[in-house]
This record gives C-alpha cells, structure tokens and sequence, in this order.
C-alpha cells in the first residue's frame, strides 16, 4: 500500500498537494485571500500557522496575476480619477518599471505617510519629469501608496528575494483585484464579502475562480 493510501479521507485535497492542509482549510485560505483579509485572520479562519497562510496567500496571489483574471486586475482606474491615461501609463513597459523603482522604495512613503516629509516626491524619485500632467503624477502615487496600503493591512512586508518589477506587477494585480471583489460584493452581517454572491466581479466569483484553478493545477 502507497503512503497516501493509508491517509484517511478526510485528508484528501484536490487543491494542495501539501498532505498537511486539508481542503477545508485550503477553501478557507482561498476565501480569506479573496476577501483581502490579513494574514494573521486567515491563519485564525484556517486553523493553520501565520507562516502557511503567508505562504498559500503568496501562491494564490501568482495564479490570480494570471490572464484568466483579468476582468478583475485588468484595469488600474478604480484606485484613481485620470483612469485611461493611469491604464495607458501601465501598458508602456518603461513607465511601468519606473512606477515598480518607485514602489520599491518603501521607506520613501513611509516616511511621507508618517509625516516626516511634507511632500510625497523625493528628490531621488525616478517619476520626476516623466508626467507632463501634474495631475496623473499624484494619481500615480495613490496607485502605488494604494498597493502599499493594502500589503500593510493585511501584513504582508517586504519581499527581498523579489524583483522589484515582477514584484510590483503581482502586487498591483493583487491590490486591484481584490478591490475590485470587494466592491461588487454583497456583505454579510458580520460585514464579510457574502461567498454565494456570484456577481461577475464579486468575491465569490472570484473565489471559484480560484479554485477551480486550483483544481487543475494543484498547489
């Protein structure tokens, strides 16, 4: 008899091949994921440590960066007001690793945020000069303060190994995609994205989605 024959059945996943995660827990990752909990929340929801609800939200993020999710992450125009222009911006892979520099540089926002320096542009910012538009300058920081945002709420801190490039593309389709759930999502009384909601856009759509991609190419 095979090892995993001798597993009971309860432990059978068709999402992970990680013999220590069960389904359950794998769909409960999958909702807090969707849902844009914190990492600390979706370990509690999952039963599982922080360290593998970090992991398994890093692998749901690179399968949602994927182009069968785009009608989630495709457009960056919900985080900012100059929306064809911002899309136009992201499409020019010069500007875009101009935007990824820039979000690399954390202790830059950061120290804006606090209120340690008056202005967001730093003197080293490779934005200057790149925009014409005053306007979409500051709309291009919201998008990536927006990313920023959205990965200190729900915990998840630098990435070191990363290229700052691939890095940002995946954090951006990340923060994009689950803003864009969120808002077409109807709330439960605890306030959380309903599951069996299945607007086009909606979390549980969105969480289907996933793990019906999952399904055919397990974790």
């Amino acid at each position: 008899m095979r090892d995993n024959d001798s597993l009971p059945p309860a432990m059978a996943n068709q999402f992970s091949r990680d013999s220590k995660i069960s389904e359950a827990q794998t769909i409960r990752l999958a909702y807090a994921f969707c849902a844009g909990l914190p990492v600390s929340a979706a370990a509690g929801l999952a039963g599982v440590s922080a360290k593998s609800a970090r992991v398994h939200y890093l692998a749901f993020r690179k399968r949602i960066a994927m182009r069968a999710f785009n009608r989630w992450h495709g457009n960056a125009s919900m985080l900012v007001s100059h929306d064809i222009e911002i899309t136009e911006v992201l499409l020019r892979p010069a500007f875009f690793d101009l935007l990824a520099e820039c979000h690399d540089n954390a202790k830059c926002a950061q120290n804006y945020r606090l209120g340690y320096r008056k202005v967001r542009e730093c003197r080293s910012c490779p934005l200057i000069g790149k925009f014409s538009d005053l306007a979409l300058v500051g709309d291009v920081y919201t998008l990536i303060d927006a990313v920023h945002g959205f990965y200190r709420r729900i915990g998840i801190k630098s990435e070191a190994d990363r290229d700052p490039v691939s890095l940002f593309r995946e954090r951006l389709a990340h923060t994009v995609a689950i803003a864009a759930a969120a808002r077409h999502s109807r709330k439960q009384a605890s306030g959380l994205p309903d599951p069996l909601d299945k607007d086009y856009l909606s979390v549980g759509t969105l969480l289907d989605k996933l793990l019906e991609n999952l399904a055919g190419d397990p974790l």
